[in-house]
């Protein structure tokens, strides 16, 4: 089973749903939603199957959703003082006061678990695959169990109760405040208690030092230490005073105990092998201890497997040095070197400790729901996206342990899961007594609530990313985005729909506007991110590809990365703009939403119109120019907006009626994606082309700074090593080893260090070279092959960038055949 509904009522900041009670024609759902003969529902949140991001601004009560999910599945730490305070019945008198309202609803029952709920509970109705419990106190516990159209209640007593919370999955916190410690003692290690052991060298030296005096008061015998006792009581005192002080630890314990947990645990270190390692470090065993400090290295290294997460540095470890009486935590990046804790950054730590937190819970027994709060406050945006796939990871069934829920608070754009906007749920704090809300169709519009919840700024910053997909306005961004999300529901390719959490949708506010964006997210910083441009193929979308062709833009962005809708390959002609993809039965019910909302709020019955009239008028103009026209006839019109929060709508719910227009739209959608996807990829390539040729340039521009007129080759090896360190795997960095390698041989650098180079003025010109390393090869190879101007050479190799792109990250159909 796993948890489907949150119930909270009376509790905190949730008091009581006001909005669904004040709807006309409302009525209660159940019996539970009932106390003391009113009515007062329950405010609900909807929990995936998977992951749950909880948002919303400050004092929203996303922090009271997290512990209402404890105290609801587990019964613990229910108290009155968790009442909300502007609720009706928070007083003092004995018919004013009650306990908070609690419940939750599980779904997907198996067979196994039913039989232990009918033991518990004494239920006789037909298995079930669902059901509901609510806790109105401590001792107050109710079942509710479906029969047909009904639900039946089952109190339980206090010890049944108990008995019942243990079938159910249990939740854990992962603690976003708990970092990994410098150091941990082997006292704690071996038996969980630390003992009076000194972590520090320069305390025990202090200590030592302390102890000279009693040389001169201690005599041959006794009589002496008899005669001087004051005197070395007062010298031993505050020695044995600092001797029994147990070690600075953390409030409980907990930070020592994550470190007990990585090496125990997640590790399966014998306690035994640490007790073995004090004792050769006590010994002066050198050779022994690092042997074992060696094996538990490695061992660290398989069982937590850092590099898969921390994609920042695919050569980082986490590794452990022995000292006296403890073990201390290094890291060791891609430089080779090795650091302490205190050395690094803070968000390194708390990551580590999510990692290692999130790893030794994976649940063998009834903790299946993971619940974190905030865990944005220490890391950065890139830290936020590897936790990000580690939460992932634990909602997906393993060979060795099985799929857990996620529910999280953050308060950062780079936690969510952009791929999956449905799983957003959003809080809002109500006016005066309504409390805590949830903000219903969160995931409608991509936009809004997201940046009311975020805060203007932050909010911002989701929507401008490494990868932008820049677009006319916002009903592309939602219809791009919406059938994304479908796509990725029926498991189609990754090609076939966006990344939204590597490619961000900007809407620009119109065609026109297209070209001022290009200014502004490529031409006002060093960092060019890369960009795609999507627009539509009418006469602005026309003028914006011109002006994006001209000078200073055609500098800023290639026209190559600019694609018009109407060249996209499709089953019909005449693509336009993005609704023109929407099939016309599809487009008809989705414009029959927008009126039945419409005609809520205007007297009369609503408009409505069918697909045979939109196809009626193929000829004349786009689709919603020709829906524009039919709704103008009848007095009525709709926004194109709310029209494509409709579609986006009918997509996800998916009724048998639209089925099949639904994926013509999908398949049209997924066409659009692989032009894009393609795109994005060649923009990712000459982005990442200019990354390496700024920092290449920058490190020889340094270089020949330091040396105007003479260089040792020592140094200038020096400087190809630093040059070399900064290469990665793609073409660009071949080239630039090759040219390297070159430079080595030309000016004999391995020959006699200490010397001069010889050729200065043609090492400068040798090294300049290294950024463009690539395109000199290119242009090299055309004219080997063909004499022609320069020119022409030069459009050659630009051809070919463009083609060494799209192999490098996509094998052509002809690469993946198998040999004759």
């Amino acid at each position: 089973m796993h948890l489907s509904t949150v119930f909270a009522r009376f509790y905190k900041s949730f008091n009581f749903d006001r909005i669904r009670k004040a709807k006309p024609g409302a009525k209660a759902r159940g019996e539970w939603e009932n106390f003391r003969g009113q009515w007062f529902p329950y405010v609900e949140v909807r929990i995936d199957e998977r992951l749950t991001t909880i948002v919303g601004a400050n004092e929203s009560g996303k922090s009271h959703l997290l512990s209402a999910i404890e105290k609801a599945v587990t019964g613990e730490g229910f108290a009155r003082r968790d009442l909300c305070r502007y609720c009706e019945f928070f007083g003092v008198t004995v018919d004013e006061g009650c306990w908070p309202h609690l419940g939750v609803a599980w779904v997907e029952v198996t067979p196994a678990e039913w039989e232990a709920i009918k033991e518990v509970t004494g239920a006789t109705e037909p298995a079930a695959t669902e059901f509901m419990m609510f806790r109105e106190g401590p001792d107050d516990l109710t079942i509710w169990i479906p029969a047909g159209d009904e639900w039946l209640a089952y109190p339980l007593k206090v010890v049944d109760a108990k008995e019942f919370t243990a079938i159910l999955p249990s939740p854990y916190r992962i603690h976003s405040s708990v970092a990994l410690p410098d150091s941990v003692p082997f006292s704690w290690l071996v038996s969980g208690s630390a003992t009076g052991e000194h972590s520090s060298r320069r305390a025990r030296a202090s200590l030592l030092d302390g102890l000279k005096p009693l040389a001169s008061l201690i005599g041959p015998d006794h009589t002496s230490v008899q005669s001087n006792a004051s005197g070395i009581f007062a010298i031993l005192k505050p020695l044995v005073q600092e001797l029994g002080r147990p070690p600075q630890v953390d409030e409980d314990g907990r930070s020592l105990g994550l470190a007990r947990s990585l090496l125990l645990d997640l590790a399966r270190i014998d306690p035994e092998a640490i007790s073995e390692l004090a004792e050769a470090i006590a010994d002066g065993q050198e050779g022994y201890a690092n042997a074992l400090v060696e094996r538990i290295n490695e061992q660290l290294e398989r069982s937590l497997n850092f590099r898969r997460w921390w994609v920042q540095d695919r050569d980082f470890s986490l590794r452990v040095a022995p000292r006296e009486h403890d073990l201390v935590f290094t890291i060791r990046d891609r430089t080779g070197t090795e650091y302490t804790f205190a050395e690094r950054s803070s968000g390194l730590k708390y990551f580590l400790s999510y990692l290692i937190q999130s790893q030794t819970h994976r649940p063998g027994s009834q903790e299946r729901i993971l619940l974190m709060d905030e865990p944005d406050t220490y890391l950065s945006a890139e830290a936020q996206q590897d936790l990000m796939r580690v939460l992932r990871d634990l909602t997906d069934d393993q060979p060795d342990r099985p799929a857990i829920q996620v529910v999280y608070v953050t308060h950062s754009p780079f936690l969510i899961d952009k791929n999956h906007a449905e799983r957003i749920r959003v809080l809002e704090k109500g006016r005066g007594r309504d409390g805590t809300l949830v903000v219903d169709n969160a995931a409608q519009n991509h936009y809004e609530p997201l940046r009311s919840a975020f805060g203007s700024y932050v909010g911002e910053t989701a929507f401008v990313g490494s990868v932008n997909l820049l677009v006319e306005g916002i009903t592309e961004q939602v219809l791009l985005a919406g059938a994304s999300r479908a796509i990725r529901k029926l498991g189609a390719r990754e090609n076939d729909s966006l990344d939204l959490n590597s490619i961000v949708i900007v809407p620009c506010g119109s065609a026109s506007h297209v070209p001022y964006m290009v200014h502004l997210v490529r031409g006002r910083d060093a960092e060019k991110p890369p960009v795609v441009v999507l627009v539509d193929s009418d006469s602005a979308g026309d003028d914006a590809v011109k002006a994006l062709k001209r000078k200073p833009l055609s500098s800023l962005l290639s026209s190559d990365l600019v694609l018009q809708l109407g060249k996209i390959e499709q089953d019909v002609e005449g693509i336009a703009e993005i609704e023109d993809l929407v099939p016309a039965s599809l487009a008809a019910a989705a414009a029959n939403v927008c009126l039945q909302e419409l005609a809520m709020y205007r007297a009369g019955k609503p408009t409505t119109i069918s697909a045979g009239d939109l196809e009626c008028g193929a000829q004349v103009g786009g689709l919603f120019k020709r829906l524009e026209a039919m709704l103008a006839e009848k007095d009525t019109r709709i926004e194109k907006l709310p029209f494509a929060r409709a579609v986006v709508r009918l997509c996800e719910e998916r009724t048998a009626e639209h089925c099949d227009a639904i994926d013509l739209y999908l398949e049209r959608m997924r066409r659009v994606f692989m032009d894009l996807n393609r795109l994005r990829r060649r923009a990712e390539g000459e982005a990442g082309r200019d990354r390496l040729s700024h920092l290449v340039d920058r490190e020889q521009q340094l270089f020949v700074r330091d040396h105007p007129r003479t260089a040792a080759r020592e140094e200038v090896s020096n400087l190809l090593e630093k040059v070399e360190a900064l290469l990665d795997g793609s073409v660009e960095a071949d080239a630039i080893q090759r040219l390297i390698q070159q430079i080595r041989r030309d000016h004999r650098l391995d020959d006699e260090p200490v010397r001069p180079v010889v050729e200065m003025e043609k090492l400068v010109l040798a090294l300049a070279a290294l950024k463009d390393s690539l395109r000199i090869e290119r242009l090299a190879e055309a004219e080997r092959k063909a004499p022609i101007p320069a020119d022409a050479a030069l459009a050659a190799t630009a051809e070919q960038d463009a083609e060494i792109t799209d192999a490098a990250v996509e094998p052509t159909v002809e690469s993946q055949q198998p040999a004759a």
